[in-house]
């Protein structure tokens, strides 16, 4: 089975496996990756971003995770986190993420660097705090039995990376610097190791993803660079959009828009 597949368990490591929501769009791409981990034998499963409040989508989640020890969100946004108050009340889990304002059943936020292990659970989950994307990004580490001492199988990143295209960077509380040092952490330590995005399909080796990233960030912000030399530093968005996007279909205009804010934002902080 491979990816886009809707509505199925689709086996991707020997610890995880993966329940495709039908939300596609520009920016969910073929929809929302729900993420099931759990070792062959084990009774019990964590859960990775239950997705949007779609009933579908999470029955059909509660039908293939079974019994759900745990729900961890990697951020806040609708399409990762809106449905995990209705995945709580299916599953009666409780739900973890960074920011407390998203955590339910009295759990205490993330931390970076935590350990979660769960009984009923053999793979065990290393907490990486990745903002960027937004400020409460993390990502979560899948290793096979114990961290340091087994394998480390995967790493679900939520939007921080994708499986293919690039991703935006929240205005509101993303921040460029960030994201360039969250992707140069990912690379570090992503060589050979899965990746587990929250959009697209899954790849086999996430440090490529990352350089392509932290590659193609650079790019656009000589671009910026450049086109303020040759238009002046006061030149509008509009002009600098002009002169980058030349080619962007004009769905995306918005998405270029905050784009370039964000960059300008990060350049002029340098």
């Amino acid at each position: 089975m491979e990816h886009p597949a809707y509505s199925q368990q689709r086996p991707v490591t020997p610890s995880t496996s993966v329940v495709l929501c039908p939300n596609p769009g520009y920016a969910s791409l073929e929809g929302t990756n729900s993420w099931i981990i759990r070792a062959e034998e084990d009774p019990r499963a964590i859960v990775i971003d239950p997705g949007p409040a779609d009933e579908g989508h999470l029955n059909v989640l509660h039908r293939y995770a079974d019994e759900v020890a745990l729900i961890l969100v990697t951020h806040r946004h609708h399409d990762h986190a809106d449905g995990a108050e209705r995945f709580r009340q299916l599953t009666g889990a409780p739900v973890r993420a960074f920011d407390a304002a998203y955590c339910m059943g009295g759990e205490e936020p993330l931390r970076d660097g935590e350990i979660i292990a769960l009984d009923g659970v053999t793979p065990q989950i290393e907490v990486v705090a990745t903002p960027g994307h937004t400020a409460d990004s993390v990502s979560f580490f899948i290793w096979s039995g114990k961290p340091h001492e087994s394998t480390l199988e995967a790493i679900a990143t939520g939007d921080t990376i994708a499986g293919r295209h690039t991703t935006m960077i929240s205005e509101t509380d993303g921040d460029l610097g960030q994201y360039l040092e969250t992707l140069d952490l990912l690379e570090r330590r992503g060589k050979d190791v899965h990746l587990l995005p929250g959009h697209g399909p899954d790849g086999e080796n996430l440090a490529a993803y990352a350089r392509k990233y932290i590659d193609r960030r650079h790019q656009r912000l000589d671009q910026i660079v450049q086109a303020r030399k040759e238009l002046g530093e006061d030149a509008s968005l509009k002009e600098l959009i002009d002169a980058i996007y030349d080619d962007v279909d004009p769905v995306l205009r918005g998405a270029a828009e905050q784009s370039t804010r964000v960059a300008l934002r990060y350049l002029d902080a340098q």
